[in-house]
């Protein structure tokens, strides 16, 4: 049997050992394994991506999983697939008889074929009724190890047992002897065994839901910006990073390079002084003094960095920049595929063209101000590479939280680039539900069966994208006022929030105590953004999952972007803040409310489900660092908080 999905969907919902309802009948399957994407020359789609660059980037996110010892994502043992095609087999394999009840339970060779209108029929063993895709029933028993299976359906007399369940929950639940004249019944146990061998949990890992819960599985995924081939040499290169940091700084500070425009003004000048005799002779001269010395910024800039970082502290701060340039800076999008603008573009006389009035325009760099933002970017063709890597079951994320060092501390030196077991001294703590007796989950990889190589799924794709950057000057005036540093005047605030901003990996929550600065510009920064990602929620009618943010904090960006896999796109996000900043900005303030004050504000920190929290797929920190306090002011880290919208 197929089905036709948007090859995108791969990615997040048909990805190996993930269950799914047949969208052309009402059977339920279980994905075996990924065909990978080729072009018509049979060229693997996935031959342009840098292999080394993607896996260990991801392999400092799965280091927080507590089975990661156990695991690799080395470049000799996993290999990067853009899927394109899926194998499936029916799952469960359980069914009940619409006749006499009876609970069977098949083989996965007597399910293979199955159809309701097809050749192969199943039978019920008890009655000899035929089965049909209707009478599957839908319930799994997950582990937090990620095995799945079906629940188990025991046996009396010689015959099948019917399942009973007269309340809403499996507490009442019980089987039934479907025998003539045999009225035994048994206890319903939802959850037995474990079949996987390597399983070291008891029966308190495991759980019974419906196989379509978002419970029985959590995508692993990661999503990086500009992703091309000779990425590999960031990783290796160290030079290659300190130029893209020297570069940020530069572009930061306007040092980009001459135009054409002032090299020839600077050569007539030139001229006409006498110091150049020839035009050739005078643009030479011109650019030789109108452009900064790039060699010994960078020997500067290698300098400031040793001083701070070391190891793969440097590569994750470069891959960082890196993103943020390539959004910029036109010479880092080397397929010239990006294209963006900012309110001040529009505002200026050689600008693009826009159908807005200038009064529109000039409102809209006003409210930019208002928010203490120093730029508002409009992005089309934003090239996104999704990344999925694994899955759990059971919860989204590690059950210990992981705390980090103030940036800049002396890091673990990593010269190949992979991450040390520390990952920059970083430390695994034991999380609440461990201490009340719930077993962490573990983290799957993929692989293309029992003994194949690890499979690392990517594809790239092009979303339309609006980057919202914070006026860093308004950022330190407010660390100032809430006490967290003590000097607003800072030479270099660039420099300074390399130096001093550390950003969290996925599972991470910062230490307030330890580094306190991390903190609060993270979180006001991650805050910010789940409130615009609300804003345009409601505005649009995009859903928690449709939205994803790619958080820059060394840079004060935020990237929030559509996601490609949903077909849903009523309104889009350029659009949007085109034609409706106004409307944006006045949505924003209403994200300060929440259902469940105080408790929210007195409980938890003033982040909840009901105010703050994203989906899984959409927040890039797994809804850690969080407060609607830092924005708006209020409690935070149980201290009284200035909010930064109050500065």
């Amino acid at each position: 049997m197929t089905m036709e999905r948007k090859k995108s969907k791969f990615l997040f919902d048909y990805l190996p050992d993930n269950t799914f309802n047949h969208a052309e009948s009402d059977l339920s399957g279980i994905v075996t394994r990924i065909h990978e994407d080729r072009d018509e020359s049979g060229r693997s789609k996935a031959s342009d991506l840098p292999d080394s660059y993607i896996l260990r980037r991801i392999s400092r996110h799965a280091i927080d999983w507590p089975n990661w010892g156990r695991l690799s994502l080395d470049p000799e043992n996993a290999s990067i697939v853009t899927p394109g095609g899926a194998n499936f087999e029916v799952f469960p394999r359980t069914f009940a008889c619409g006749n006499c009840g009876s609970v069977n339970q098949f083989r996965p060779e007597d399910v293979r074929d199955f159809s309701s209108n097809g050749t192969r029929s199943l039978d019920c063993e008890r009655c000899g009724e035929r089965l049909r895709d209707h009478h599957q029933m839908q319930f799994v028993v997950v582990c937090r190890c990620g095995q799945i299976q079906e629940m188990y359906a025991p046996e009396h007399c010689g015959a099948g047992m019917a399942f009973r369940n007269p309340g809403v929950s499996f507490e009442s639940a019980y089987w039934v002897c479907t025998a003539a004249g045999c009225n035994a019944k048994q206890e319903f146990r939802p959850s037995g065994k474990c079949f996987n061998p390597e399983c070291e949990y008891d029966q308190q890992a495991r759980k019974l839901l419906p196989h379509s819960a978002s419970q029985t599985f959590y995508p692993q995924t990661e999503r990086l910006i500009n992703v091309r081939k000779d990425l590999d040499t960031l990783v290796s290169n160290d030079q290659y990073q300190i130029q893209i940091v020297s570069d940020y700084l530069l572009e930061r500070a306007g040092n980009t390079g001459p135009s054409e425009q002032e090299k020839l003004s600077k050569a007539m000048e030139l001229i006409e002084t006498g110091e150049a005799e020839s035009r050739e002779e005078a643009v030479t001269m011109a650019e030789q003094r109108l452009t900064v010395d790039i060699q010994a910024h960078r020997d500067e800039t290698k300098h400031l960095l040793s001083d701070r970082l070391s190891g793969v502290d440097q590569i994750k701060l470069s891959e960082e920049l890196f993103e943020y340039l390539s959004v910029v800076n036109p010479d880092y999008d080397e397929g010239d595929r990006i294209t963006s603008y900012t309110f001040a573009d529009l505002a200026s006389e050689d600008g693009p063209e826009t159908h807005l009035e200038a009064d529109s325009v000039q409102r809209y760099c006003e409210l930019r101000d208002q928010l203490n933002l120093e730029e508002v970017r409009l992005i089309k063709n934003f090239p996104i590479t999704t990344v999925s890597y694994g899955y759990s079951r059971i919860e989204p994320s590690p059950g210990g939280h992981r705390t980090q060092q103030p940036a800049g501390s002396p890091a673990d030196d990593d010269s190949d680039g992979q991450p040390a077991d520390t990952d920059s001294g970083t430390t695994s703590q034991p999380s609440g539900s461990e201490e009340a007796g719930d077993p962490s989950p573990l983290l799957n990889l993929f692989s293309s069966g029992q003994w194949g190589d690890t499979e690392v799924f990517a594809r790239t794709t092009d979303a339309e994208a609006v980057m919202l950057t914070m006026d860093k000057q308004a950022v330190i005036d407010w660390l100032v006022e809430n006490d967290i540093v003590e000097d607003d005047h800072i030479e270099n605030l660039d420099r300074w929030f390399l130096s001093n901003v550390s950003r969290p990996s996925r599972f991470e929550e910062i230490e307030p105590d330890s580094d306190p600065v991390s903190r609060h510009v993270y979180s006001l920064l991650h805050t910010f953004s789940h409130s615009v990602i609300q804003s345009i929620g409601t505005l649009s009618g995009y859903g928690r999952d449709s939205l994803v943010e790619h958080l820059l904090p060394r840079a004060m960006s935020v990237i929030i972007y559509k996601r490609s896999d949903t077909d849903f796109s009523l309104g889009s996000i350029f659009t949007l803040f085109e034609e409706r900043f106004s409307d944006v900005v006045d949505q924003l303030d209403e994200t300060d409310y929440c259902t469940y004050d105080t408790v929210c504000r007195r409980d938890h920190n003033s982040a909840c489900e009901d105010c703050l929290f994203l989906s899984n797929v959409t927040c890039q920190n797994s809804n850690r660092n969080l407060s609607r306090s830092v924005y708006f002011g209020g409690h935070f880290d149980a201290v009284d908080t200035i909010g930064f919208s109050q500065i």
